[in-house]
């Protein structure tokens, strides 16, 4: 009766063992300021962020010499300011849209379940940025 308890019992934990094994999550990693500096047309984009940042400071520069008060200056910075963030989340939203649907597309089709931001990675795990780059580019 023994034998067979045991016998049981090493059976139920060698399946145990498999099915864990066949549950793990295969995970990825992917360096997203690199596939961002891959972008098509990234640097279009820069440039257009950077010329709406300088002409909005030119602005600011103008309209605060009219203004007396540091409160105005302070209001008026901030309104820029907010028309700046709106600029800069119209350009990058989907351009940061793209890349997470391409991601999401390369650990599919990778069998990865999970991917992280490289900088979080310590050990492990499969690194798709390349794979992103290339695909991004062929889109």
């Amino acid at each position: 009766m023994k034998k067979k308890l045991m016998t049981l019992l090493c059976s139920a934990l060698m399946a145990l063992g498999f099915s864990t094994s066949a549950f793990a999550a295969e995970l990825g990693f992917v360096d997203w300021n690199a596939v961002v500096a891959n972008y098509p047309g990234i640097k279009e984009v820069a440039q257009e962020v950077v010329a709406e940042k300088t002409r909005l400071q030119a602005q600011f520069n103008e309209q605060a010499k009219v203004l007396a008060t540091d409160k105005e200056k302070i209001e008026l910075a901030n309104k820029l300011n907010a028309q700046m963030a709106k600029f800069e989340q119209r350009k990058y939203d989907p351009i940061n849209k793209k890349i997470r649907e391409t991601i999401l597309s390369v650990a599919q089709a990778n069998k990865v379940d999970s991917v992280v931001n490289a900088n979080v990675m310590i050990v492990g795990g499969k690194d798709l940025t390349k794979k992103v780059i290339t695909a991004l580019k062929v889109q």
